[in-house]
C-alpha cells in the first residue's frame, strides 16, 4: 500500500518534534532570518514556515510547560 501525501506529512511533523526535543532549539533574533532562508531553499512562502515553526516551538513550550 502506497504511503498517502498525509501521511507522510505526520510523520515528517514527529520525527522534527522528537529531534527539536533531543537537540533543542534556539530562539533569538537570529531565527526570523534562519526561517526565511530556509523557506526559501525548500521552496515555500515564508510565511507558511514562520506559522508552521511558530505552532511547533509553541507546542513544545506548552508540553513543556503545562498550565496548571
Amino acid at each position: 500500500m502506497a504511503m498517502t501525501e498525509a501521511r507522510k506529512g505526520e510523520i515528517a511533523l514527529l520525527v522534527l518534534k522528537m529531534q527539536m526535543r533531543r537537540d533543542g532549539f534556539r530562539i533569538g533574533k537570529h531565527i526570523q532570518r534562519d526561517i526565511g532562508n530556509e523557506a526559501k531553499a525548500i521552496g515555500i512562502p515564508v510565511e507558511e514556515a514562520q506559522e508552521f515553526i511558530e505552532g511547533v516551538v509553541r507546542e513544545l513550550v506548552e508540553e513543556t510547560f503545562p498550565k496548571k
